[in-house]
């Protein structure tokens, strides 16, 4: 009997864990017919872009920080799209508040470069 990825739907060997050619962790069954579900991984690049994201705009680490927290994201989603690993949301998020806080950057310096000449 084949077996087959849930995700992909390519042809594996029975004794696969892993789907080899989307990464999918395969459902195996025990010998008493329960199943075992296996979660799948979180992408740390995506949640290491949230967390530098958020603390970028909790803590206000102006400048370089939430650039990298959008690089970050933008390639866990790559990432994710290539793999199926979840953690698209933390790496939508990282790249939202990534792209706020640089939008509040540059109002705010064309707040302070307006107010300068005002003076």
């Amino acid at each position: 009997m084949s077996k087959y990825c849930t995700k992909c739907g390519k042809e594996l060997k029975n004794e696969d864990i892993f789907c080899g050619y989307c990464g999918n962790q395969m459902i195996d069954e025990t010998e008493d017919g329960e199943k075992v579900v296996t979660v799948s991984k979180t992408n740390g690049l995506a949640v290491a872009g949230f967390v530098v994201s958020l603390a970028s705009l909790l803590i206000s680490f102006w400048g370089i920080t939430p650039v990298v927290g959008i690089i970050l994201s933008a390639v866990a989603l790559s990432q994710i799209k290539k793999t199926n690993e979840s953690g698209k949301g933390f790496a939508l998020a990282g790249l939202i508040i990534g792209i706020i806080e640089i939008i509040i950057m540059f109002v705010a310096f064309l707040f302070l470069v307006i107010l300068s000449f005002a003076m």
